[in-house]
């Protein structure tokens, strides 16, 4: 008789293991992809004020190839943005507007591309299995609420450390295209964020190790071209206090960086966090060893780059956030610990039960995903109330700054920007009623309906009453309002407003449903005088009348209501 393979002598624990641990990893995964999914606004909110919409303004303005090119490749607060302007750029062009709930979806789509080539290059099954678990309950959790929720944030932050992470596993390849590979992504790297120049000395050391001087030649040549093209015309944002080099300063910064590498596990208490951030420095330290760099040449220099990364934003960053340490750079250090973690399972393996030590790291991972969740809760909720307040403040105002939240901090330059790329169709803002084309509409006489206010100011128009059909129930949602002048017809949604007065005044009827709002800033209607007509979509189809209400939009702008009705 032959031999049992070992296939067949496994118990059925030992079968479900693998699988059992990889849904547990993508339990945290599925969470956050629901939570940024429920999340998502296509609203611009603060930095993306500046970096999309008046970007684009000024694209669009740009009549010559170098003009762009200028655009492209310009300051923004010591960072060179050109990746996510050319992605913005590239939406632009070929849609003629952008969708901040598309960018949001590919800036998160960046950190899948990391835990993707960091399990693919891994090695061995077991490997590839340890970052698989390990990744998730670092990387996929509510700390970083900024980079999953915000287009603005993600589509930078996620994205430089997906193409620091390419830089690496290319250079480990050990050939020359490998290397021409981690030059172009080393390079994109550069032009993303600032913190991306680190891939060039974290890359020439790797290859001074392996002692690879042609390829490490040709990566000095790279990056001297790539960092030359970076500071060219550079300069500091005057308004950023950098450059305390004292002793004192440098304190700060040291005490700053600790805080950025221990935030995440030391689960909001500040002060744990540097002692923290200098245990991982002492670990780290540990681990780099000749024979673990020899076997971790991705995991080590990329988690090298990672703290030298967040060592620059302290040195940028320390007296502009006052110490304060925000989500989006939680990413870093969270990397940072899930890769010391991964190179630690690995340092003194088990041959024969190779999973032991993951097993034993699980329960850690997971308690630490759970605690991150619960307490950084409060904050993502306080993130998406202040953004969705302040947007929808600009929607009932039509202006920025009337409410306790702003979508930018200086209201006066959301208006402005805002109303320019509304203008010239680049963009707008989620609307409260929506211009639509009903299937053959027609005039009919027989809607009951009572106009009570036509509010105009300069930036925004409003229109409130009610409407019903005798014998039809009234339903949210069936109003409509129609705007008709001698050039042009408009029909738009309304929002549904509950009217009990009219449902006390006509019992026999089911109006209570029958009241609407209609809202929408001036400058998206043409300066014409338009007459006021409601539109009821009902089981009879589009049925309309037009009434002897006016909104005159050519000069000041007023609403007129006709006596009677």
């Amino acid at each position: 008789m032959s031999a049992a393979s070992p296939a067949s002598t496994r118990t059925w624990s030992e079968r479900l293991l693998v699988p059992g641990l990889l849904a547990l990893a993508l339990l945290p995964v599925g969470y956050m992809v629901v939570r940024t999914a429920l999340t998502f606004r296509n609203a611009a909110y603060w930095d993306e004020i500046d970096t999309v919409l008046d970007f684009l303004l000024k694209l669009k303005a740009s009549p010559t190839g170098r003009d762009i090119f200028a655009q492209l490749f310009a300051l923004n607060n010591e960072h060179r943005m050109v990746t996510s302007r050319l992605l913005v750029a590239a939406s632009y062009w070929m849609t003629g507007t952008v969708n901040f709930t598309v960018i949001g979806i590919i800036g998160n789509l960046f950190l899948f591309g990391v835990c993707g080539v960091l399990i693919a290059t891994a090695g061995t099954a077991v490997r590839r299995l340890q970052l698989a678990v390990v990744l998730p309950f670092l990387l996929f959790q509510l700390q970083h609420f900024e980079n999953f929720f915000w287009s603005g944030s993600s589509i930078d932050h996620f994205q430089v450390v997906t193409l620091a992470t390419i830089t690496f596993a290319a250079l480990n390849r050990g050939s020359a295209g490998g290397v021409a590979l981690a030059g172009t992504a080393a390079g994109l790297a550069t032009f993303t964020l600032a913190q991306g120049l680190l891939v060039w000395p974290v890359g020439a050391l790797v290859l001074l190790h392996a002692r690879r001087w042609n390829h490490l030649k040709a990566w000095g040549a790279l990056a001297v071209v790539a960092i030359g093209c970076f500071f060219t015309g550079y300069a500091m944002n005057t308004g950023h206090a950098i450059g305390d080099f004292s002793l004192a300063g440098l304190g700060r910064v040291g005490r700053y960086w600790l805080a950025l590498l221990g935030a995440p596990v030391a689960l909001g208490h500040a002060i744990l966090a540097p002692w923290l951030g200098a245990a991982l420095v002492v670990w780290f330290g540990t681990q780099l060893r000749s024979e673990i760099l020899t076997r971790e040449r991705i995991a080590l220099p990329l988690a090298a780059w990672a703290a030298g990364a967040l060592l620059l934003v302290a040195l940028g960053r320390v007296d502009v956030v006052s110490g304060h340490v925000h989500s989006r750079y939680y990413v870093l250090s969270c990397l940072v610990w899930a890769l010391v973690i991964y190179v630690q399972l690995n340092a003194a393996p088990d041959p024969a039960r190779p999973r032991r030590a993951l097993l034993r790291t699980v329960p850690l991972l997971v308690g630490f995903n759970i605690a991150a969740n619960v307490l950084a809760a409060s904050d993502a909720r306080s993130w998406i109330i202040c953004r969705d307040s302040a947007l929808e403040n600009f929607l009932r105002l039509g202006r920025d700054g009337g409410g306790p939240f702003y979508l930018h901090p200086v209201p006066e330059y959301t208006n402005t920007t805002v109303r320019a790329v509304e203008a010239a169709g680049i963009y707008r803002l989620p609307q409260l009623c929506h211009e639509v084309r009903p299937r053959d509409p027609r005039e009919v006489g027989d809607l009951l309906y009572f106009v009570d206010r036509i509010p105009v100011t300069g930036t925004l128009v409003a229109i409130e009453g009610w409407a019903a059909i005798r014998g039809l129930e009234s339903k949210p949602g069936q109003v409509h309002v129609v705007l008709q002048s001698e050039k042009s017809r408009h029909i738009f949604t309304t929002l549904p407003m509950e009217r009990l007065d009219v449902s006390s005044a006509h019992p026999a009827e089911k109006w209570r449903q029958s009241g609407f709002r209609f809202q929408l800033q001036r400058w998206l209607l043409p300066a014409e005088n338009f007459q006021i007509g409601i539109l009821i979509q009902s089981g009879r189809g589009a049925e309309f009348s037009l009434t002897a209400h006016r909104l005159d939009l050519t000069g000041q702008g007023q609403g007129i209501l006709a006596t009677g009705k």
